[in-house]
């Protein structure tokens, strides 16, 4: 790590995740920092991978605990106010730690692609190990959790090439055996279609796949993340893909008229008052509009394409 702003700022972190994992575990919650310093260690690479936030996990019903020991740590929601910004995704919400640095703390219930958050919680904790950080102690996920979360983020990168400079080190370093542990996780956690398709995305991860015996059940909703397509054509992917009238309203609805905390939180116009928040709508639902046919055209190749 030859970046000394980028040192500092990961010892920062490290720093960061055993203060906040000590509050938490003084409040009877116990956290798995699911990334950062941990995975390095089990990939090999402490002193050349950079990371960014702190990801913690709790149980699923320990989160309105965790996330009130964070306020009471001094942190700030990253969201509007009103209500959780529908662009954050339901497992997870960011928390900015108070002092000089921007420091984020990704507080998780869940995982992309995850489908029962107990269970991976039950999975990753059961077999999550301690280790030394910054003066402290804090829980990782074993080598067969890290496995699983590695492919798991690959199929949900954002904009991020880590996720797949991640994949392709575990790819190298661990083996089969770890992988297959992980595969069983991912059933159990109701995550096998986004373990799988994250492997694909490489060619070592699809022969392991293939040795592995994944199957091929993803929809076009995960390749579409996975390929890291508009927001626009994932939401019409997603659409498509839920049951009924009332929850297509539902998913449609926030991301057609976010609330006026949303918009002020995203767009200095809304912030000039009611006309100013008036001309801020107008002004996205039009570029929504605009964005329209290429996001069909991307849901249509995405439908066309293989989704394992």
């Amino acid at each position: 790590m030859n970046d000394l702003p980028s040192a500092v700022r990961c010892l920062s972190l490290d720093t960061a995740a055993v203060r906040v994992t000590e509050a938490l575990a003084a409040r009877g919650v116990e956290a798995i920092l699911l990334k950062g310093a941990g995975l390095a260690r089990r990939l090999g690479q402490e002193r050349h991978r950079l990371y960014t936030d702190v990801d913690l996990l709790v149980a699923p019903a320990s989160f309105d605990l965790a996330q009130r020991t964070l306020a009471d740590l001094g942190c700030h929601s990253a969201l509007p106010e009103g209500r959780p910004d529908h662009r954050s995704h339901w497992y997870e919400r960011p928390w900015r730690m108070p002092g000089p640095l921007s420091l984020t703390i990704d507080l998780h219930r869940g995982f992309h692609g995850v489908t029962d958050p107990e269970a991976l919680w039950t999975g990753l904790s059961a077999s999550a190990r301690r280790i030394g950080l910054a003066g402290g102690l804090v829980a990782v996920p074993d080598e067969a959790g890290a496995a699983l979360l590695v492919a798991l983020h690959a199929a949900a990168p954002g904009r991020s090439d880590r996720p797949r400079a991640d994949l392709l080190r575990a790819l190298e370093v661990l083996p089969v055996d770890t992988w297959r542990s992980a595969a069983g996780l991912a059933k159990r956690a109701g995550a096998l279609p986004s373990f799988a398709l994250g492997l694909r995305l490489t060619p070592a991860g699809a022969a392991l796949a293939t040795t592995l015996a994944l199957p091929r059940q993803g929809t076009p909703a995960l390749w579409l993340r996975a390929h890291r397509s508009s927001p626009a054509a994932l939401t019409i992917a997603q659409l498509a893909e839920l049951p009924g009238v009332a929850d297509r309203l539902r998913h449609l609805g926030p991301r057609l008229f976010p609330t006026p905390a949303s918009m002020r939180h995203s767009s200095p116009l809304a912030r000039r008052g009611p006309v100013g928040l008036l001309l801020a709508h107008l002004a996205r639902l039009a570029r929504n509009v605009g964005r329209l046919p290429a996001a069909l055209n991307e849901v249509r190749a995405a439908q066309r394409g293989d989704h394992g």
